[in-house]
């Protein structure tokens, strides 16, 4: 073998060196072959790219815009889509499907740009985005502007939403201006506007419809408020000292108009005040057919004339001040005459009951004539003994009570003038005006409404022409001939809707006579077609509820979950994860945020088109500061003028009957300590005082929501009773030891039990201290 010279030894160490290199340089092995050659390393795999396009863009609400994944460099070129990191979007952002069409919601996105990623299946770290701009060209239009509505009056405003997209169409509507602050009337979600009753200053408002897609956008109307009402005075000319008359103040309305109709009256005179002036007594408010209003009052004179003998009665009403009216009359010594009613509506054949009052003499005796003729007759009515039938003609000097029958068709002229004449001196007289129709009337209000399926609507008759008031209820209606199709009324007048509105959707609500059955008067009645939230459960809950709860809301227009998409419940304007287990009933979650401050709290229901319910005020009260104990006795047995503020348990929203998840104790009983067994009972549980110092007592209740040690459990009393451990048990069952001392009072005690959402309930008397 020959040796190697220095210099191939230099040359093998370097080998050596650039091997060692090799190795530390990564995963690639060297071989020695013929002649010393070496293989090239493999190049490694190309990285998956993905891109989408087009990289960004516009779209108008509701429309949509279609992008294209392309995905390098591998085989499997799927791609999953997401909004905002959001698989398929959702309604708030925009969806977007498996083929990359992206649908921009409805409503106005906060930000306005969203970010549509397509990720790929193959290797989910690789993605690409496009920034989406959701943009708006909302244009409003409101009709009418201007408007003008008459007090209590009621103006339906239409707002047109145009767009080149299709974005929510909802209106979100607002009343403004300097007299909202006392009043300015209401609109409702359907922007039907309802002047106030009473003309406020300045009569005027401002209509705002705003867009719920995009709020910048909004229109307005001026709303002129207008009083065109009139009112009228009815009294006699002179009224005898220490007598009473009758005074009629009629307001005769603007058809369709309801102004408020509280009247304020008042005495005053140029020789008197205060009571010297004689007093006043309202009697009776009543409608006459709906176009007017009439408010009596009865006037009792003085005893003794004032000088001068000329009283004023004014009469302002509430609605409108400017419109107050004045009749003046003479206070007359001497006989006099007075007849009560003073005016009256009868239907041909009807009867009414008249009295006349003479005052300063003895003889209290009148004569009746009906138009001058003594009795009356068939063609103006008679004056008959009262309860007579056939009509005992009364012509006379008689009793000072009759009654007078109406003709049996509309005399002429109309009303008839009823006299009562006094028989101690013929110049002393009272009349009553008596108006006669063909047949009784039959109003019913509210006369046309719109109402929630399963909601209660009440509705109240007036018979005009009869004393007999009574009316048989009924529900008619084209759709109406199953029964409950078209809900159901009360004895009463309390209309149930019906779940679902018919079809047609047009129901009458209708009131006949029991006086004369061919007589009737109706109401229209429409069932809302949208969502319409009728209760929540809880409606109120105390301000601090630490678990948070959930909210169930009954009504009707609801979208089910399954198979979707469902409605959602939005609290306080933002959307929860909602169930819908039918169009009745959805349920969401209330947080403790919601709820930790006193407030109302709304709650909506939006349907998947964008459309939303009434809002409904969960209601958040501030908890008692402390307790208040009644005390009631045997000898005291009740309290009056206590006001108590209850709200419902936070667990209302997922109990139900048969299955209700309260507090309320179940079952208690004595707690064995030696084998930790519970023996619960219905009996209140003994507890013995010990003769000096303190004893222990262990007892266990029960209760169907279960009970835990992060409840507070106290007893009642001066705290001379306290709750010292509490220990699970098991199966919801709480382990309680009291301590009782030797100077406990005796008698029976109330556990209290209280959860972190702040429910409580009281256990009464399950204690007895012996």
């Amino acid at each position: 073998m020959r040796s190697l010279s220095p210099s191939n030894g230099k040359l093998s160490r370097r080998a050596t060196i650039v091997v060692l290199l090799a190795l530390a340089a990564g995963p690639w092995s060297f071989g020695c072959g013929a002649g010393g050659a070496s293989q090239p390393p493999p190049q490694p795999p190309p990285a998956i790219e993905v891109s989408v396009a087009p990289p960004s863009g516009s779209v108008v609400l509701g429309n949509q815009a279609t992008f294209a994944a392309t995905v390098t460099n591998t085989t499997d070129t799927t791609v999953s889509w997401s909004v905002n990191a959001v698989a398929g979007g959702n309604a708030t952002l925009g969806t977007i499907t498996t083929a990359g069409v992206y649908t921009a919601p409805a409503d106005l996105p906060s930000p306005a740009t969203v970010q549509v990623t397509a990720t790929s299946h193959a290797d989910t770290t690789k993605s690409a985005t496009a920034n989406v701009a959701v943009t708006s060209d909302i244009t409003l239009n409101l009709t009418p502007n201007p408007a003008s509505v008459e007090l209590g009056a009621s103006q339906a405003f239409q707002a047109t939403v145009t767009s080149s997209g299709h974005p929510d169409t909802s209106i979100r509507w607002n009343l403004s201006g300097p007299a909202c602050a006392s009043g300015c009337g209401a609109v409702d979600a359907s922007g039907k506007y309802t002047a106030p009753q009473i003309l406020p200053a300045p009569a005027s408002a401002t209509l705002t419809a705003q867009s719920v897609a995009d709020p910048s956008r909004q229109i307005s109307a001026a709303v002129a408020i207008t009083s065109n009402f009139s009112l009228q005075l009815s009294a006699p000319s002179s009224v005898p000292a220490g007598g009473t008359a009758t005074i009629v103040a009629t307001m005769a309305l603007v058809p369709g108009s309801n102004p408020g109709t509280s009247l304020s009256w008042a005495l005053s005179g140029p020789g008197c005040t205060g009571s010297s002036c004689g007093t006043l007594t309202v009697i009776t408010t009543q409608s006459a057919g709906g176009s007017s209003f009439s408010n009596s009052a009865t006037y009792t004179a003085p005893a003794t004339a004032p000088t001068p003998n000329s009283v004023t009665v004014t009469v302002t009403p509430q609605a409108d001040a400017s419109k107050k009216a004045q009749a003046t009359f003479s206070i007359q010594t001497g006989a006099s005459v007075s007849i009560s009613p003073s005016t009256a509506t009868l239907a041909a054949n009807h009867r009414v009951t008249l009295s006349a009052e003479v005052s300063g003499t003895s003889n209290a005796g009148v004569l009746w004539s009906v138009n001058g003729i003594a009795g009356g007759n068939t063609t103006f009515g008679q004056i008959c003994a009262i309860g007579s039938n056939p009509c005992q003609t009364v012509t006379s000097t008689t009793t000072p009570q009759v009654d007078f029958v109406a003709p049996g068709a509309i005399p002429s002229p109309n009303p008839v003038s009823i006299s009562a004449v006094s028989a101690a001196d013929s110049t002393k007289s009272a009349s009553a005006q008596i108006t006669v129709i063909n047949h009784v009337l039959v109003s019913v209000q509210p006369g046309s409404v719109t109402v929630a399926p399963l909601a209660v609507q009440g509705f109240t008759a007036s018979v005009l022409g009869t004393s007999n008031q009574n009316v048989l209820w009924q529900v008619q209606g084209t759709a109406c001939s199953t029964a409950g199709v078209c809900g159901t009324i009360t004895p009463s007048g309390a209309y149930t809707a019906p779940g679902a509105p018919p079809t047609p959707d047009a129901i009458q609500v209708v009131a006949i006579s029991s006086d004369d059955t061919s007589q009737s008067g109706i109401a229209n009645v429409t069932i809302s077609t949208g969502a319409n939230i009728l209760t929540l459960h809880p409606s109120s809950v105390y301000a601090g509820a630490a678990q948070g709860f959930t909210l169930r809301v009954d009504g009707s227009g609801f979208a089910a979950s399954s198979p979707g998409p469902g409605s959602a419940i939005l609290i306080s304007g933002t959307a929860r994860i909602t169930t819908c287990i039918s169009a009745l009933e959805c349920t969401a979650p209330v947080t403790a945020a919601d709820v930790a401050a006193a407030s109302s709290v709304s709650v909506q229901i939006q349907n998947p088109d964008g459309t939303r319910s009434n809002a409904v005020a969960l209601i958040v009260a501030a908890p008692n500061v402390s307790d208040e104990v009644i005390a009631l006795s045997s000898s005291v047995p009740a309290a009056t003028g206590k006001d108590i503020v209850v709200v419902d348990p936070t667990t209302a929203g997922v109990s139900v009957p048969g299955n209700d998840l309260d507090l309320n104790v179940a079952a208690l009983g004595a707690f064995n300590v030696a084998n930790n067994s519970c023996a619960l009972g219905g009996s209140a549980i003994a507890l013995l005082r010990p003769a000096s110092g303190t004893a222990a007592a262990d007892i266990c209740l029960f209760s169907q929501s279960g009970l835990d040690t992060s409840m507070t459990y106290t007893v009642s009393g001066p705290g001379d009773v306290a709750v010292i451990a509490k220990l699970p048990a098991g199966l919801g069952i709480i382990h309680l030891t009291l301590q009782v001392p030797a100077i406990a009072a005796t008698g029976a005690r109330t556990l209290f039990i209280q959860n972190t959402n702040l429910d409580k309930t009281a256990a009464s008397g399950v204690l007895e201290v012996y």
